[in-house]
């Protein structure tokens, strides 16, 4: 097995969120000690095989070994595939045969709508959980915790794989709770047992993975026996995000790309057909993000504007360059309002102080969202550095009333009514609709309302 990260990667249950204060090392001892014993000596054995013998890099990690009981006989199944930053506008421009198809037997929403900030693992693990940033904790694909003293960042293993990060319940870990089995390949999040828990098969991420790969790794797990085999699965496929980086959303590579990841959905669709289990699949093709043109002219390097205010900016911890950077100073208020005043008058970009930042970004007071947030205009991207160089021609973050953020949503099955096109929508709302196609029945509250998808479902099914 492959263990290592290739890629540059409403009231609810107190228990469920990400905490504010309180001792937080101790949660995170906690935690780790329980994803630690509450794994079956099974799985545990077949992991330490798997540090021996690491030669099958893409064989799934099994993390159950229960079985989904006579329930499972009778459950739909829900395919779920992530087309990452597929702008909404895709669709129309480029016309993918099989997105099409898909939409034409179900529903497809003007647009999906991500949470803030509209970036990878913020926004994909909003649609697993149900969550906004700001409730489950991953405010970026880069943050710093002051109460951890710690870093997260995609691109290390440890963090990727620490489940004291990762608030809320994944719909894979709802899923399993109540014995349904799931399998999950590269959605961002899910190398994390999340509470001790995990899918019941899970692929730790490798880029040079193709997507015909990943569609027959998902497939073949529905030709599993009936008590090993997933209800849900959900899989991550990338060729649009990388590619509409470097060019760009608006260049001409971007065609390509859109039709390599559709007949990735054809390939998968197709199999599914083939399946005795066809008549009950649900499938869901999404995005987590759009894309926007960003060039080098538009850059906003910050620490020059501290050094002229007289600030020592190596008392300045800095997020990562983007549309959004989060600042952090250890706790120094006084620090904190020089930093505000300093910024307050920079073109195309404003600075929020914590928790005085839009309502609508549901960040309230997160102290991962940084001590101060400064977001820049659409097309603009904050930088350290005057000497910064933007390496990618396209980017995301921004603000999600930006329309070039807005992602997709198609979805067709035997429990989704044929509907056409739908109203736009927060992702926010996709989990309780997953959890009612599950026949989930302990799924916990989330920010998504189970009422804004609800009429497309079929509830005699």
């Amino acid at each position: 097995m492959q263990l290592r990260v290739e890629r540059d990667r409403d009231q609810l249950e107190r228990a469920d969120r990400v905490s504010l204060g309180g001792d937080r090392r101790r949660v995170r001892r906690a935690t780790q000690a329980r994803a630690l014993t509450v794994l079956p000596r099974r799985a545990r054995s077949v992991f330490g095989l798997a540090l021996v013998a690491l030669g099958t890099a893409c064989a799934p990690h099994s993390s159950s070994s229960r079985s989904a009981g006579d329930g499972a006989a009778i459950r739909p199944y829900v395919v779920v595939v992530s087309l990452d930053a597929f702008r909404h506008d895709y669709l129309e421009r480029f016309h993918p045969p099989a997105l099409e198809r898909l939409a034409a037997r179900g529903i497809v929403a003007r647009a999906l709508i991500p949470p803030f900030p509209s970036k990878t693992f913020p926004s994909h693990y909003t649609i697993a959980t149900g969550l906004y940033p700001g409730h489950h904790g991953i405010l970026s694909n880069t943050f710093f915790d002051p109460s951890f003293d710690a870093w997260f960042r995609v691109k290390d293993t440890a963090t990727v794989r620490d489940g004291h990060w990762y608030g809320g319940v994944p719909i894979w870990v709802a899923a399993e709770r109540e014995g349904v089995h799931s399998s999950v390949y590269f959605w961002p999040g899910s190398e994390g047992a999340v509470q001790g828990g995990r899918p019941s098969a899970w692929w730790p991420y490798r880029s040079s993975v193709p997507d015909s790969e990943r569609v027959d790794a998902s497939v073949a797990q529905l030709r599993l026996p009936a008590p090993r085999r997933p209800h849900l699965v959900m899989l991550y496929l990338t060729d649009v995000d990388d590619t509409t980086h470097r060019f760009g959303p608006d260049s001409p590579h971007t065609a390509p790309a859109v039709a390599s990841v559709d007949r990735a959905v054809r390939r998968l669709i197709d199999a599914l057909d083939r399946l005795p289990l066809r008549d009950s699949v649900n499938v869901v093709v999404l995005s987590d993000h759009g894309m926007a043109e960003s060039t080098q002219e538009k850059m906003i390097p910050v620490r020059p504007l501290l050094a002229a205010a007289g600030i020592d900016t190596a008392r300045v911890q800095m997020g990562d360059n983007g549309p959004t950077m989060s600042l952090w100073f250890g706790g120094d208020a006084a620090l904190a309002r020089r930093t505000l005043d300093a910024l307050s008058g920079v073109a195309h970009a404003r600075a929020y102080a914590r928790g005085a930042m839009p309502a609508r970004w549901h960040v309230d007071g997160n102290v991962r969202g940084g001590e101060v947030l400064v977001v820049a205009e659409p097309g603009y991207v904050v930088a350290k550095s005057v000497s910064d160089r933007l390496l990618d021609r396209g980017n995301h973050g921004w603000d999600p009333a930006d329309s070039s953020m807005h992602g997709i949503f198609v979805a067709a099955g035997p429990q989704i009514t044929p509907s056409g096109t739908i109203p736009s929508f927060e992702s926010v709302h996709i989990y309780p609709f997953l959890a009612s196609m599950l026949r989930l029945q302990r799924a916990p509250r989330t920010d998504g309302d189970p009422a804004v998808l609800a009429p497309y479902l079929r509830t005699t099914r």
